[in-house]
């Protein structure tokens, strides 16, 4: 699975997932077989410093990503609404490291 997570400072699997989904310094890409993570790829968040629309400016750049999940802390409406029609699940993470959000959402998603 595809993740791009939202993530504070310089990304990378030890980085913390960012509160806003938008104005997260940077988006750690990450694939994940299960709880192992394959590969972490780390961009810029573009859009983090608008004024308006940052959510859907990092919508929109996550989605050229090619992923199946984005996790953040929390998402706006547009950004919510713009995922959602893309099929793209929204994974909703307190202030963990990006590892600790992926063997999460596995967790959460097999029950094991």
């Amino acid at each position: 699975m595809k993740f791009a997570v939202s993530t504070d400072g310089e990304g990378g699997p030890d980085a913390v997932v960012a509160t806003d989904f938008g104005r997260g310094d940077t988006f750690t890409i990450v694939e994940a077989e299960g709880t192992e993570i394959r590969s972490v790829r780390v961009v810029d968040n573009d859009g983090r410093r608008i004024a308006q629309g940052a959510g859907i400016a990092a919508a929109d750049q996550v989605i050229l990503e090619g992923v199946d999940a984005v996790v953040a802390g929390h998402f706006g409406p547009h950004a919510e609404e713009i995922f959602g029609e893309e099929g793209i699940v929204i994974v909703y993470m307190p202030r963990v490291t990006v590892r600790e959000a992926v063997e999460r959402y596995h967790t959460a998603v097999q029950g094991t």
